[in-house]
Protein backbone atom coordinates (compact mmCIF):
# COMPACT_ATOMS: atom_id res chain seq x y z
CA UNK A 1 0.00 0.00 0.00
CA UNK A 2 3.02 2.24 0.89
CA UNK A 3 5.11 3.46 -1.95
CA UNK A 4 8.57 3.76 -0.04
CA UNK A 5 11.17 4.04 -3.14
CA UNK A 6 10.53 4.51 -6.26
CA UNK A 7 9.29 2.22 -8.42
CA UNK A 8 8.38 1.55 -12.17
CA UNK A 9 4.60 2.18 -11.57
CA UNK A 10 5.30 5.91 -9.85
CA UNK A 11 8.20 6.94 -12.83
CA UNK A 12 4.61 5.29 -15.28
CA UNK A 13 2.32 7.67 -13.30
CA UNK A 14 4.35 10.38 -13.63
CA UNK A 15 5.19 9.85 -17.67
CA UNK A 16 1.37 9.58 -17.98
CA UNK A 17 0.57 13.13 -16.04
CA UNK A 18 3.53 14.48 -18.16
CA UNK A 19 1.99 13.49 -21.74
CA UNK A 20 -1.60 14.38 -20.50
CA UNK A 21 -0.04 17.86 -19.54
CA UNK A 22 1.97 18.22 -23.04
CA UNK A 23 -1.72 17.96 -24.66
CA UNK A 24 -2.71 21.27 -23.70
CA UNK A 25 -1.69 23.64 -26.30
CA UNK A 26 -3.96 26.32 -25.33
CA UNK A 27 -6.41 28.02 -23.16
CA UNK A 28 -9.14 25.62 -22.58
CA UNK A 29 -12.67 26.09 -20.43
CA UNK A 30 -14.45 23.15 -18.03
CA UNK A 31 -16.76 23.04 -15.45
CA UNK A 32 -16.03 21.59 -12.17
CA UNK A 33 -18.83 21.14 -9.57
CA UNK A 34 -21.11 23.67 -10.92
CA UNK A 35 -18.45 26.24 -10.89
CA UNK A 36 -16.12 27.33 -14.47
CA UNK A 37 -12.50 27.12 -15.10
CA UNK A 38 -10.34 28.35 -17.43
CA UNK A 39 -7.21 25.64 -17.85
CA UNK A 40 -4.08 27.18 -19.51
CA UNK A 41 -0.78 25.76 -20.45
CA UNK A 42 1.76 24.86 -17.69
CA UNK A 43 -0.49 24.46 -14.95
CA UNK A 44 -1.81 21.45 -13.43
CA UNK A 45 -4.69 20.00 -14.64
CA UNK A 46 -7.15 17.84 -12.79
CA UNK A 47 -8.81 16.57 -15.76
CA UNK A 48 -7.99 12.85 -16.15
CA UNK A 49 -6.91 12.60 -12.15
CA UNK A 50 -9.19 12.04 -8.94
CA UNK A 51 -7.47 13.93 -6.34
CA UNK A 52 -8.53 17.57 -7.11
CA UNK A 53 -12.34 16.95 -7.78
CA UNK A 54 -12.64 14.33 -4.90
CA UNK A 55 -11.12 16.50 -2.66
CA UNK A 56 -13.63 19.89 -3.33
CA UNK A 57 -16.19 17.50 -3.17
CA UNK A 58 -15.51 16.06 0.23
CA UNK A 59 -14.36 19.74 1.35
CA UNK A 60 -16.08 20.83 4.87
CA UNK A 61 -16.15 24.34 4.99
CA UNK A 62 -17.69 26.32 7.99
CA UNK A 63 -19.88 29.31 7.24
CA UNK A 64 -18.01 32.96 7.49
CA UNK A 65 -14.30 30.78 8.14
CA UNK A 66 -10.86 31.97 6.85
CA UNK A 67 -9.18 29.24 4.85
CA UNK A 68 -5.50 29.02 3.04
CA UNK A 69 -5.49 26.74 -0.44
CA UNK A 70 -1.65 25.97 -0.57
CA UNK A 71 -0.69 24.92 -3.95
CA UNK A 72 -4.34 26.33 -5.60
CA UNK A 73 -3.44 25.18 -9.12
CA UNK A 74 -6.42 26.60 -11.18
CA UNK A 75 -8.11 27.17 -7.88
CA UNK A 76 -10.58 24.45 -7.47
CA UNK A 77 -10.49 23.89 -3.34
CA UNK A 78 -10.35 28.07 -3.26
CA UNK A 79 -13.20 28.59 -5.84
CA UNK A 80 -15.81 25.92 -3.85
CA UNK A 81 -14.18 26.68 -0.16
CA UNK A 82 -15.42 30.39 -0.96
CA UNK A 83 -19.23 29.47 -1.07
CA UNK A 84 -19.00 29.32 2.79
CA UNK A 85 -15.78 31.30 3.61
CA UNK A 86 -15.49 34.83 4.92
CA UNK A 87 -11.77 35.03 3.08
CA UNK A 88 -9.75 32.52 1.09
CA UNK A 89 -6.01 33.20 0.46
CA UNK A 90 -4.92 30.65 -2.44
CA UNK A 91 -1.40 30.44 -2.89
CA UNK A 92 1.22 28.17 -5.78
CA UNK A 93 4.61 28.44 -6.27
CA UNK A 94 3.99 28.25 -10.19
CA UNK A 95 3.55 31.59 -11.33
CA UNK A 96 1.30 30.53 -14.21
CA UNK A 97 -0.39 28.78 -11.73
CA UNK A 98 -0.81 32.01 -9.55
CA UNK A 99 -2.23 34.11 -13.19
CA UNK A 100 -4.35 30.84 -14.17
CA UNK A 101 -6.08 31.05 -10.43
CA UNK A 102 -6.51 34.58 -10.56
CA UNK A 103 -8.38 34.49 -13.90
CA UNK A 104 -10.61 31.84 -12.49
CA UNK A 105 -11.57 33.94 -9.44
CA UNK A 106 -12.45 37.01 -11.65
CA UNK A 107 -14.24 34.17 -13.63
CA UNK A 108 -16.47 32.99 -10.93
CA UNK A 109 -16.50 37.02 -9.44
CA UNK A 110 -15.01 36.41 -6.63
CA UNK A 111 -12.18 38.79 -6.31
CA UNK A 112 -13.77 40.48 -3.31
CA UNK A 113 -13.07 37.01 -1.25
CA UNK A 114 -10.69 35.61 -3.09
CA UNK A 115 -6.83 36.90 -2.70
CA UNK A 116 -3.99 35.29 -4.61
CA UNK A 117 -0.40 35.27 -3.74
CA UNK A 118 2.88 33.05 -4.99
CA UNK A 119 5.34 31.77 -3.00
CA UNK A 120 6.49 27.93 -1.96
CA UNK A 121 4.68 26.83 0.65
CA UNK A 122 3.74 28.62 3.95
CA UNK A 123 6.60 31.43 2.56
CA UNK A 124 3.84 34.49 1.05
CA UNK A 125 1.67 33.89 4.17
CA UNK A 126 3.98 35.78 6.48
CA UNK A 127 1.87 35.12 10.18
CA UNK A 128 -1.45 35.33 9.22
CA UNK A 129 -3.53 31.82 11.04
CA UNK A 130 -6.73 30.48 9.54
CA UNK A 131 -9.57 28.47 10.33
CA UNK A 132 -8.68 25.79 7.59
CA UNK A 133 -5.80 25.13 5.57
CA UNK A 134 -6.27 23.16 2.34
CA UNK A 135 -3.70 21.16 0.80
CA UNK A 136 -3.40 18.97 -2.32
CA UNK A 137 -0.21 17.81 -1.88
CA UNK A 138 2.23 16.35 -4.76
CA UNK A 139 2.88 12.81 -3.74
CA UNK A 140 4.68 10.79 -6.48
CA UNK A 141 8.18 10.45 -4.25
CA UNK A 142 10.82 11.24 -7.66
CA UNK A 143 12.91 14.78 -8.50
CA UNK A 144 10.92 16.92 -10.59
CA UNK A 145 12.33 18.33 -13.36
CA UNK A 146 10.27 21.28 -13.86
CA UNK A 147 8.17 23.74 -11.99
CA UNK A 148 5.14 22.44 -13.36
CA UNK A 149 6.49 18.65 -12.40
CA UNK A 150 6.28 20.09 -8.71
CA UNK A 151 2.77 19.45 -8.95
CA UNK A 152 3.32 15.60 -8.66
CA UNK A 153 6.57 15.07 -8.14
CA UNK A 154 7.73 15.24 -4.31
CA UNK A 155 11.28 14.68 -4.53
CA UNK A 156 12.26 11.25 -2.41
CA UNK A 157 13.09 12.07 1.32
CA UNK A 158 9.41 13.61 2.58
CA UNK A 159 11.17 16.92 2.96
CA UNK A 160 7.60 18.76 1.64
CA UNK A 161 5.43 16.83 3.86
CA UNK A 162 7.89 17.06 6.72
CA UNK A 163 7.82 20.63 6.13
CA UNK A 164 4.36 21.06 6.13
CA UNK A 165 3.08 19.48 9.27
CA UNK A 166 5.60 21.01 10.89
CA UNK A 167 4.98 24.76 9.76
CA UNK A 168 1.68 24.27 9.68
CA UNK A 169 0.46 24.33 13.18
CA UNK A 170 1.62 28.08 13.43
CA UNK A 171 -0.68 28.99 10.79
CA UNK A 172 -3.41 27.52 12.64
CA UNK A 173 -6.45 29.60 14.68
CA UNK A 174 -7.07 27.80 17.97
CA UNK A 175 -9.62 25.76 16.52
CA UNK A 176 -8.37 25.46 13.30
CA UNK A 177 -7.73 22.31 11.16
CA UNK A 178 -6.33 20.79 7.93
CA UNK A 179 -7.78 19.09 5.25
CA UNK A 180 -5.85 17.64 2.88
CA UNK A 181 -5.76 14.61 0.02
CA UNK A 182 -3.55 11.97 -0.15
CA UNK A 183 -2.72 8.89 -2.81
CA UNK A 184 -1.31 5.64 -1.17
CA UNK A 185 1.19 5.67 -4.29
CA UNK A 186 2.65 8.40 -1.79
CA UNK A 187 4.49 7.56 1.51
CA UNK A 188 1.49 7.12 3.55
CA UNK A 189 2.99 5.54 6.11
CA UNK A 190 5.14 8.90 6.62
CA UNK A 191 2.24 11.03 6.60
CA UNK A 192 0.39 9.32 9.25
CA UNK A 193 3.44 8.51 11.26
CA UNK A 194 4.73 12.27 11.15
CA UNK A 195 0.81 13.51 11.79
CA UNK A 196 0.75 11.23 14.89
CA UNK A 197 4.17 10.69 16.49
CA UNK A 198 5.83 14.03 15.79
CA UNK A 199 3.23 16.86 14.94
CA UNK A 200 1.28 16.01 16.51
CA UNK A 201 -2.37 15.76 14.92
CA UNK A 202 -5.39 13.98 15.21
CA UNK A 203 -5.84 12.44 12.00
CA UNK A 204 -9.53 11.53 10.77
CA UNK A 205 -10.08 9.62 6.97
CA UNK A 206 -13.17 11.21 5.60
CA UNK A 207 -13.45 10.12 2.38
CA UNK A 208 -11.62 7.27 0.03
CA UNK A 209 -12.34 6.28 -3.43
CA UNK A 210 -10.22 3.83 -5.52
CA UNK A 211 -8.69 4.61 -9.13
CA UNK A 212 -7.21 3.36 -11.90
CA UNK A 213 -3.75 3.48 -10.12
CA UNK A 214 -4.45 3.86 -6.47
CA UNK A 215 -6.72 4.93 -3.31
CA UNK A 216 -7.21 8.75 -3.15
CA UNK A 217 -7.91 9.40 0.84
CA UNK A 218 -8.98 12.73 2.23
CA UNK A 219 -7.58 13.47 5.35
CA UNK A 220 -8.72 16.02 8.10
CA UNK A 221 -5.72 16.86 10.91
CA UNK A 222 -6.43 18.49 14.17
CA UNK A 223 -3.90 19.55 16.21
CA UNK A 224 -3.78 17.71 19.46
Amino acid sequence: MVALTQSPGLTERSKFLGDLHQQIKGNFNTKILGKEFTITPGVFSPIGTLASEFLAKNLIVNEGETVLDLGTGIGIQAIIAAQKAKRVLATDVNPKAVLCAKENVKRNNLEYKIEVREGDLFQPIQREKFDLIIWNPPYLQLEPQSILEQSWCCGRNNALIDRFLNESKKHLTKCGRIEMVYSTLGDLFHLLYKADKDSPYYVDIVASVIGRFEVILVFVLTPL
